[in-house]
């Protein structure tokens, strides 16, 4: 878990407040800087990433990607990917850091946001739908 997020909003807005502070502080340009927050609060949010702009349809499809949606574009890269990124329990440790920011504000999980909803899995199942469908992905969680 990060020591530099404040733990107070969702896990993709605080991402996005950290890019843009790094980016920042590297002399990016503010619109730059804008459109990569842009892109980062909104990866999760489906059907409003993908009409956000090239950036944020990118890192969207990126994300999901990594998680098995659209699989066949990397299908035969994907050895060479894992390879030189080792996956590490991704998922699974993604899904847990995710959850355990949520556990430290209540606006970090709002009802229905991807943290509330893993939250509530996790609780009701101890597995969430992310993770099982991760799980039939070509190269696993």
């Amino acid at each position: 878990m990060s020591t530099l997020a404040p733990h107070r909003a969702r896990f993709e807005v605080e991402g996005a407040e950290l890019a843009a502070e790094l980016l920042t502080s590297h002399g990016v340009a503010a619109s730059d800087v804008d459109r990569v927050w842009e892109a980062i609060a909104l990866h999760t949010s489906p059907g409003i990433a993908e009409r956000r702009g090239l950036l944020a349809y990118l890192t969207r499809e990126g994300v999901g990607i990594d998680f098995g949606r659209n699989a066949h574009v990397v299908a035969d890269r994907h050895e060479r990917i894992h390879e030189r990124h080792p996956r590490l329990s991704m998922v699974s440790s993604l899904v847990d850091a995710i959850v355990e920011h949520a556990a430290r504000a209540e606006a970090a999980a709002p009802r229905y946001s991807i943290a509330g909803e893993l939250v509530r899995e996790r609780r009701e199942a101890g597995v969430t739908e992310l993770e099982r469908a991760a799980a039939g992905c070509p190269w696993g969680i």
